[in-house]
């Protein structure tokens, strides 16, 4: 009876069941009836497969980077257009792999939700040592051109003087300048736009098509339609 709908209603009504929140599960990592429930209306028919299918891949959470390693091993790199689904991203560190996660997604992605963490050295190191992780996530930022939603974020034992979040931000400051189609940009902590301005650096969320900019207070996972 349902497949009978307008293929626009029913589009409406399997991204209710179909779309991740934004805000995660609070169920444990070994819990996967959430994703079971996600995927169980994809299997109702092959109409809903189709219809359903590019809402499956709509919103994205990333939690590790061997899971981040498993979607493109086994998903996106053999089928790259399923890639050009995502719209929301949400990752819980930086990692290299993001980086041509968010290549993949290309012009199609338009919200970014970053957590900024930090190298972690079995020893003190006296010397400079390359952060291939960051450099391949900040040379993916390149790909991304039509973001308008950004988010980040950090732990309080991330400092803002640490290399890794400051290579990310610096980078960030960079490829916002490209972002015309940035409307909200969120940050938690302060002292960001003051790194930024005193690096003389173009001020972080700064865009032509800026109208909704909040650098403090934000909300823990802001609710954006997109």
């Amino acid at each position: 009876m349902l497949e009978r709908l307008p293929e626009e209603l029913l589009e409406r009504i399997l991204s209710y069941c179909v779309v991740s929140p934004l805000t995660p599960s609070s169920r444990p990592s070994w819990h996967a009836n959430g994703f079971r429930d996600r995927l169980a209306p994809l299997l109702v028919s092959k109409t809903f497969f189709r219809i359903g299918n590019p809402l499956f891949y709509h919103t994205i959470h990333i939690q590790s980077a061997s899971q981040l390693h498993h979607l493109l091993s086994t998903t996106l790199r053999p089928n790259p257009s399923l890639a050009t689904h995502v719209r929301r991203i949400i990752l819980a560190g930086i990692w290299a792999d993001a980086g041509e996660l968010l290549c993949l997604c290309g012009n199609n992605l338009k919200l970014l939700d970053i957590h900024l963490d930090t190298t972690h050295l079995p020893q003190p190191v006296n010397s400079y040592i390359r952060d291939l992780d960051a450099e391949d996530f900040c040379e993916g930022l390149k790909g991304v051109k039509s973001l308008t939603h950004l988010m980040v974020r950090k732990s309080s034992n991330v400092y803002l003087t640490q290399p890794r979040p400051r290579q990310v931000l610096f980078e960030l400051a960079k490829a916002v300048q490209e972002w015309d189609e940035l409307v909200r940009g969120y940050t938690l902590f302060k002292v960001l736009l003051l790194i930024f301005t005193r690096s003389s650096q173009t001020s972080l969320f700064v865009s032509p098509m800026t109208r909704d900019i909040h650098y403090t207070e934000a909300p823990s996972r802001p609710s954006f339609d997109l």
